[in-house]
């Protein structure tokens, strides 16, 4: 897909909400994309929506490589447009996986934003650059001598929230949660969405009428 249309479409679904698109994956019968409700944003409003770049930390005690930080902005070039990084903990709760160093590179290089199956930390920081986070909580404690990056584990399908996220799936984050969408499903699900809100708000209107909800559903029903 060119990267225009994908601006386009991306543009879209941040006019949208979570809930919307969670029941329009749901109402086309595909598979669940909401993630775990442990992971929320880490300040209010934050929103993101962006296509995903994938890693995974594991559990480590050796001191981080030198060269980590170029190894890590070579591979974050190669991501989607419009990225999001999407980061597997390994289930750990022991150190952050994003922090405002990292967030601010990941801003300087386009990502719309971060999801950490994990937690994250420098909560000031992130929202003085109002750099978009959803996690599992906060630490604050490094991932010096305690994680490193699984290389091996740069741009493939990783678990978070409880789904697999593959490289290039729709990450959409707002008040609500987290959803993901396949990416061979974004407009699919982008217009089943559209078409939820927009029965939503009619059936808003007919009740302000003073209307019954039981001719309303009859005439059309809720999604």
């Amino acid at each position: 897909m060119e990267k225009n249309k994908i601006e386009l479409i991306l543009k879209e679904f941040f006019k949208l909400y979570t809930c919307a698109v969670s029941d329009a994956i749901d109402e086309l019968g595909l598979e669940p994309g909401f993630l775990n409700y442990k992971i929320r944003p880490i300040w209010p409003g934050a929103r993101m929506v962006g296509l995903a770049g994938t890693m995974k930390w594991v559990k480590s005690e050796k001191e981080l490589d030198r060269n980590i930080v170029a190894r890590l902005v070579k591979f974050m070039k190669l991501v989607p447009p419009f990225p999001i990084m999407c980061v597997n903990m390994s289930g750990e709760m022991i150190a952050a996986g994003l922090g405002q160093s990292t967030s601010r590179m990941l801003q300087k290089l386009g990502f719309q934003g971060g999801l950490v199956d994990g937690p994250v930390r420098d909560i000031a920081q992130l929202i003085d650059i109002k750099f978009p986070l959803f996690a599992r909580g906060i630490v604050c404690s490094s991932v010096r001598g305690r994680m490193d990056v699984d290389m091996d584990s740069l741009m493939k399908p990783i678990e978070c929230g409880g789904r697999i996220i593959n490289p290039g799936d729709l990450i959409f984050g707002d008040i609500n949660g987290v959803v993901v969408v396949r990416s061979e499903s974004i407009e699919q699900v982008l217009e089943k969405a559209k078409e939820i809100i927009s029965t939503d708000k009619w059936w808003f209107e007919q009740l302000e009428k003073g209307r019954e909800p039981s001719d309303i559903e009859k005439e059309r029903p809720l999604p």
